[in-house]
């Protein structure tokens, strides 16, 4: 356990924070709760983050997890303590920690908070809340949510209808103190709004502070551009559909490059490595956010999967748009149609980028900034706090 220094006295409200997954090193929509926190502190608020890792930007407490991030090992059989843990601690097996972490929340939070924010997956983060409100009983509590948690649930046994049935009577119980739900998309809004319907419900899409900056490139080479993880940010989405449309060009045209950026789980890296490209597939891990958002800005094209089974493009599509470079979306499902009105298949606008063609940019959006977020969100929950009413 380590304890960033002291938040400074801020003019606004006070913002606690409890979040399994944090650092802003991460790619897409699991940079939320960072973008939640610079936007709380860009408005005035004192902010107070408890999670496993803390960058050096925020202030908080960090409580050591077990597993900090998705492992990049293949799955093991799992044995009877694996089944005990997924059966006996619910909602999921990060209960324990957020056992732990609310705990030290109140021991260590340096004011009393104005507001609790608890920010999933997992979907065990929301178990604090009820505590944290009984302990200051004056703090309002909000949530954010960018997963489902039984829809398309990607924890296996949320899948099976036993555990699908009790869940559903669990979901009301640990939200009942709710005060706010914030979704990524209408479809999570929807659920939890039938979770705990007598809360203010909203859609807050992804968002994004400005970048300006631009990675440069080789001229000779044509580089697409993937951030995020596969697998092990959705269980249901695969690298396959993209490697294999990729491979088959790129033997074709050795200036093709495809910049993997983010954690890869084993099999897929040895997937890639299976291909035989070599330096035409660049496995370049995890990076800072903002290099990772020049790279978007200077590709070529940018690639994006998602799941069959999913109705919405993934999370990282609002970076996307931002990036002012086309889009190239592999694999298939309904989210296809929600790219762009462009009918070419993956591999045909692959090759048309190869022959010198420049690719449509469709729907370029510049998403809403972590200020103007945040600052709508206390504007909604606290109207008489005057956080606007400063020069």
């Amino acid at each position: 356990m380590t304890r960033n220094t002291e938040p400074g006295t801020g003019t606004s409200l006070k913002v606690l924070v409890l979040a399994r997954h944090f650092p802003p090193a991460i790619s897409g929509g699991a940079r939320r709760p960072y973008m939640w926190v610079k936007g709380f502190q860009s408005v005035g608020a004192d902010v107070f983050v408890v999670a496993p890792e803390l960058p050096d930007d925020v202030v908080g407490i960090a409580v050591e997890h077990p597993n900090p991030d998705p492992t990049t090992v293949l799955p093991r059989t799992k044995g009877l303590r694996d089944i005990a843990r997924e059966w006996l601690l619910w909602p999921d097996p990060d209960v324990r920690w957020v056992q732990r972490a609310w705990r030290l929340a109140i021991e260590t939070c340096p004011f009393q908070p104005d507001l609790i924010f608890t920010t999933s997956p997992p979907e065990s983060i929301h178990v604090s809340g009820a505590p944290l409100k009984a302990h200051w009983p004056s703090a309002k509590w909000a949530i954010d949510a960018r997963d489902h948690w039984l829809i398309r649930a990607f924890r296996p046994e949320r899948r099976k209808p036993v555990r699908r049935m009790l869940e559903t009577r669990i979901a009301p119980r640990i939200l009942r103190e709710v005060d706010a739900v914030f979704a990524v998309n209408e479809a999570i809004s929807e659920e939890y709004r039938g979770f705990q319907p007598n809360a203010l419900h909203a859609v807050v899409p992804h968002f994004l502070h400005a970048v300006k900056q631009v990675h440069a490139f080789p001229d000779e080479t044509i580089d697409i551009v993937h951030t995020g993880s596969f697998i092990l940010s959705d269980p249901d989405v695969r690298i396959d559909p993209l490697l294999d449309i990729f491979a088959d060009i790129a033997r074709e045209t050795p200036q093709l490059v495809l910049n993997l950026v983010g954690r890869l789980r084993d099999d897929e890296t040895a997937r890639v490595e299976g291909f035989g490209l070599g330096d035409q597939v660049r496995i370049h891990g995890t990076v800072p956010l903002e290099q990772s958002l020049a790279m978007q800005r200077g590709a070529d094209a940018l690639a994006v999967i998602a799941a069959p089974n999913s109705a919405v493009p993934p999370g990282k599509m609002a970076e996307y748009r931002s990036s002012g470079r086309p889009v190239i979306p592999f694999g298939s499902g309904a989210w296809l149609g929600k790219i762009d009105d462009d009918t070419r298949t993956a591999g045909e606008r692959l090759r048309a980028l190869t022959r010198g063609e420049t690719l449509a940019v469709h729907d370029q959006i510049a998403p809403a900034t972590p200020e103007e977020i945040a600052g709508r969100a206390l504007q909604t929950l606290f109207p008489d706090a005057g956080l606007f009413d400063r020069d």
